[in-house]
This record gives C-alpha cells, structure tokens and sequence, in this order.
C-alpha cells in the first residue's frame, strides 16, 4: 500500500484525496471537500485564500490518520499571490473572472506585439492571462515573490518558496522550449526579475510540512496545474494518436508532445502550448466547460431555495428536442460570474420552450459543437488525425454527453477516471517514492480501473456539423 494525500482545488470547491495502490490499481476516499469560489471585496473579484489553506491543513491532518505518507498540492491556473521578503502577503489574490484583467490587454500590447508574445510563449491569447494581469498590478518588485495560488498554498505549509513550472507556462511568461521564464518577456514588460523564482520540475520533495498535525508530512511539489495533473493521470497507451479533454469548469482539449513549435498555424487556431510532467508539452485549447451549467443551477438555486439535482437536470435535457438552439459557448460576454439562462438567451440563435431541460440541453449541444471544432483544429496540426478522445474530470460521468461528443467527432470516445486530476497528482507523488517505476506504468495501472467507459460514434455526424454551422457560421 503506498497512500499518498492529493489536494485538488478547483474553481468551484477543493478536496482532500487520498490515493493509494492497493492491489495494483488506483483507488481512491475523498477526506474532505470544501467551498471555493470568488467573492467581491472592494468591487473586485478575490480569492479567500486563507480560508483554502485552513480546509487543506484540516483535510491533510485527517489524511495524515489514515496512512498519508506524503501530499501533494494542484490548483487551477493563472492567478497569484505576492508575497514581500518576510513572507507577507501583499492585497488579495485577484481572481481570473475580475473584468479588470482586460485592461492590461491594451497595456500590454502597446509594448509586446501580440504575434512576438505568441511566437516566445506559444500561449493562447484569454484576456485573463497572467501577463495582463500583472500589466494592471503594481505590486511586485524585486524583493517580492510571486507565487501562484498552489505555490502560495505550499509556502504557507513548508516556509519554502518555490514555483512550479506546469502552471508557471500557463503564465504567458514562460518560454517553453527552454521551460524556464522568458528574459524578453519579463523584461518588455517592465516586470521584476528579482519576483521570479526559478522554475521546478515537478517531482521534488520541497520540505515536511510544518503544523504539528501535520507531523512533518512531507510535501511533493507535483504538476500543480491542475490540467497537468489531469493529463498525467490519464489512461493513453499511445500519445501520438490520442486527444485528451479534462472536462470541468473548463474543457481543456489538446494532446501531448515533445516538443513546442508555436507557429502562425497554432496562433490563428488559438492553441496553447504549456507544460506537463516528463518533459512533455500539452498543446491544447482552453474552452469554456461546464461553468454556464453551474451558473444556471446556481441561479435556479437563488429562485427554488434548494439546489437543483443535477441528474434530474440531465434526465430532462435528454427528453429536450434536440438541436433547436444554440449559442457560442465562449462569448466574451458570458465569462464574468452571474451568469444565468437569461444572459444565455440575449445569445442564443433559435428559439428554446423555456424549461430548465432545454436550457441544459442547449449548453451541452454548445459546448459539443465547440469541442468537435477544436479537435478538428488540433488534427490539422497532427501528423495524422487522432482516432480516440480521452474525456476525464467531472463532465466524463455525463453518458448522454459523451455519446453526442463521440458523434459529432467521428472518433472513439473513453470516458474516465473521474478523478484523473487527484490521481495524477498521486502518480508524480508515487514515482517520487519509488512506489511506481514511470509515467507509462502508473498510466497502465489507471487503465485497469473498472469505471472507464468507451463510447463509439453512433448518431448522424451530418447533423452536428450542420448544428454548428448554424449557431457558429
């Protein structure tokens, strides 16, 4: 047995995993969850980051009487904390949604051509990326750190600073070719130098924990992006002809490589290129995931006095008429939190009958329709298409769901495991310890768990692509 606790935070809630090898394949007992989300203090959108670290010691100290032998910490991407040379931190963590980021946009192109930008870093352009956001922010200085938000978190529990290069190169900062930060870039921007820690790969041991509950646990610094966890922790046999999408608040879909080569093809398609585990880089799109879903069930919440059940949900988008609605999924205008079935009808092209199934429905034809674009992008920069989609994360349990995107892609789809970020999490965790031998072999042991699930196209694809050229043009 070699039970390791993943912590795993996402946008919408954390938790504390633990994950063990028992009889050769990964299984996993969550110890705690906990709230997350953004909440407006001073009109901005923040992160109660103190709040998160009070759950993780909590979730570790109970992980630690079950057998934890060590843990290890991921988070969403992109936001940051500053920390002064006492280790203080510095004014809030900001949070990605804030609308302000969007002025840093102009700020920094005036300066960074937007192609000069791609070409270094071969990051997507999101008017949240961390570039623009430090572009309106006056905190940093060359006695100060910055520290993004899994970063910041292990700070608090080790005393060490350090920084993680998955989720550094979702930054915008970083040039992944030489997987450090990019001197260009941090100097045309007039940034700091001195704020930049140099980069880790993950797998280090970066010091035992400090509370006493905590016993000296010892912590991992692991692929702290949660995407990259996410990757890491799923079942592909064979990189070359596999697409991966980490289905959550966001849809992430995109393949792993070997190397970065961010060209004016990658630009106009709008693909990233960031850092995994093993040297490897995921190319991949950022799509907005189950976020509007989220936002309208919050919404209906406010309206019932009680949170709708998501299966019934489901149920009744699986009754809806089919392809009645649309919408882009990735309008600007349906990024910032408060969103509800009302702001996704002032986008809607075609008409729906008001109930909450066809509102559901019309969300998960969308966002289907965007992720068969995507993958079709991404086989134009493939050697050859790529015949099989690995769907992890929350969205993979959505059967309906992975049926259509099967469908509308014409390829094979493997839906599973669920937990594939924590899992992937673990695995870095366990080949640190010796407790498994490579990427390859841990991802051979994820394959064997019993819920992975595979779909094969079934329905009419002419009616997807004709579906999406009728909301999208």
């Amino acid at each position: 047995m070699f039970p390791v606790a993943a912590v795993d935070i996402g946008a919408g809630s954390g938790r504390v995993v633990l994950c063990d090898l028992a009889g050769g394949v990964p299984s996993l007992t969550e110890v705690t969850r906990f709230a997350n989300g953004p909440s407006q203090v001073d009109g901005r959108w923040t992160w109660d980051v103190e709040s998160l670290y009070r759950s993780v010691v909590d979730g570790l100290a109970h992980a630690v009487t079950l057998g934890a032998g060590s843990c290890g910490i991921d988070t969403w991407a992109i936001d940051y904390g500053v920390v002064d040379h006492l280790g203080s931190l510095i004014g809030p963590v900001i949070a990605y949604r804030d609308d302000r980021h969007a002025l840093g946009v102009d700020r920094a192109r005036t300066v960074l051509p937007w192609e000069r930008h791609y070409a270094i870093t071969g990051i997507q352009h999101l008017q949240f990326n961390t570039a623009y956001q430090l572009a309106v922010d006056d905190r940093l200085r060359d006695d100060t750190s910055l520290l993004l938000v899994p970063d910041l978190l292990s700070f608090w529990l080790t005393g060490v600073r350090a920084c993680d290069v998955t989720n550094a190169s979702t930054t915008a900062l970083v040039d992944p070719r030489m997987r450090a930060w990019s001197p260009e870039i941090l100097s045309t921007l007039a940034l700091p130098m001195g704020a930049f820690l140099p980069l880790d790969e993950p797998g280090s041991v970066r010091g035992p924990c400090l509370d006493a509950r905590l016993r000296g646990l010892p912590l991992v610094g692991v692929a702290t992006h949660d995407t990259a966890s996410a990757f890491a922790g799923t079942p592909i046999d064979d990189r070359d002809h596999a697409l991966i999408l980490s289905l959550g608040t966001w849809a992430l879909i995109g393949f792993e490589a070997q190397r970065a080569a961010p060209g004016p093809e990658s630009m106009a398609l709008n693909v990233t290129h960031e850092l995994g585990i093993d040297g490897t880089i995921r190319v991949l799109c950022n799509v907005s995931g189950m976020w509007l879903i989220d936002e309208c069930r919050r919404a209906w919440a406010a309206e019932d006095g009680v949170d709708p059940v998501v299966h019934s949900l489901l149920a009744a988008a699986a009754e809806s008429a089919p392809f009645v609605a649309g919408f882009d999924i990735d309008d600007p205008s349906l990024v910032a939190p408060g969103q509800s079935p009302e702001t996704i009808r002032q986008v809607l092209v075609g008409e729906l009958d008001g109930s909450r199934g066809s509102i559901i429905r019309t969300i998960l034809e969308s966002l289907v329709v965007r992720l068969a674009q995507r993958a079709e992008g991404l086989d134009q920069l493939s050697t050859e298409p790529r015949s099989v989609i690995h769907v992890v994360g929350g969205g993979s349990r959505i059967e309906i769901l992975m049926q259509w995107l099967a469908d509308a892609t014409g390829k094979r789809v493997v839906a599973g495991p669920v937990e594939a970020t924590a899992i992937g999490n673990a695995v870095v965790q366990w080949i640190s310890t010796g407790a498994v031998a490579s990427l390859g072999e841990a991802r051979s042991l994820i394959a064997a768990m019993p819920e992975i699930r595979e779909y094969h196209p079934a329905g009419s694809r002419q009616q997807w692509l004709d579906f999406a050229h009728r909301i999208t043009g």
